[in-house]
């Protein structure tokens, strides 16, 4: 954690690199009805592969790539999805391509219990805003027309990133309703956000 945030501070998102199997089994399963022939798939942050093995078994004929920015992480990804030759764990500045869905998923943000232990109102020394929109930029320039984004467990949200005017929100998207802040940092009050859109 240490190493990934010194050699990479200009681009980390979120630090920990804990995760588990089937960690959002509802959004998985959502995706599979929203986007049944999905023929490529990019999760974002994949940590050590257990959401590709999720994505897989909704998805049993899809070329899917894992992007992880910890080196150690990524190398454990590797081994957990070595006999599938369809699945391929990269370095996120090495994505290349075009995709049907894109999943950034508790990526898009900075030790979120920390935050709320210490009641932090403005977020911008922590995780600043631009590094969050540059994120968003980047996944909807390699998300298809007509592909769905899947931000969920962000702190900022898409609705009001400078790509905002390219995405549709899902109608039965699930909704984040943790603190969320403005593009200034600061904590929004009572507000909520949508999790999956579609790019126009």
């Amino acid at each position: 954690m240490l190493w990934t945030r010194l050699v990479h501070r200009a681009e980390v998102h979120q630090t920990t690199p804990y995760t588990c199997d089937e960690r959002y089994p509802a959004l998985f399963d959502l995706a599979a009805t929203l986007a049944p022939d999905a023929h490529r798939i990019l999760s974002f942050g994949c940590s050590t592969g257990e959401e590709l093995i999720a994505l897989r078994r909704r998805f049993p004929r899809a070329e899917i790539i894992g992007a992880e920015i910890n080196p150690r992480s990524r190398r454990i990804a590797v081994r957990r999805v070595a006999k599938d030759a369809r699945i391929v764990v990269v370095h996120p500045r090495s994505v290349q391509g075009i995709f049907d869905l894109v999943f950034a998923l508790a990526v898009l943000q900075r030790e979120p219990h920390k935050i709320v232990e210490m009641e932090v109102e403005d977020l911008s020394s922590y995780y600043p805003y631009v590094r969050f929109d540059t994120a968003v930029r980047q996944l909807g320039g390699v998300l298809a027309t007509g592909g769905l984004l899947f931000v969920m467990n962000a702190q900022y949200r898409v609705e009001d990133s400078s790509l905002a005017w390219q995405f549709e929100p899902i109608s039965s998207s699930p909704l984040m309703d943790k603190p969320l802040f403005g593009p200034e940092g600061r904590l929004l009050e009572r507000a909520v956000a949508h999790t999956i859109f579609r790019k126009r």
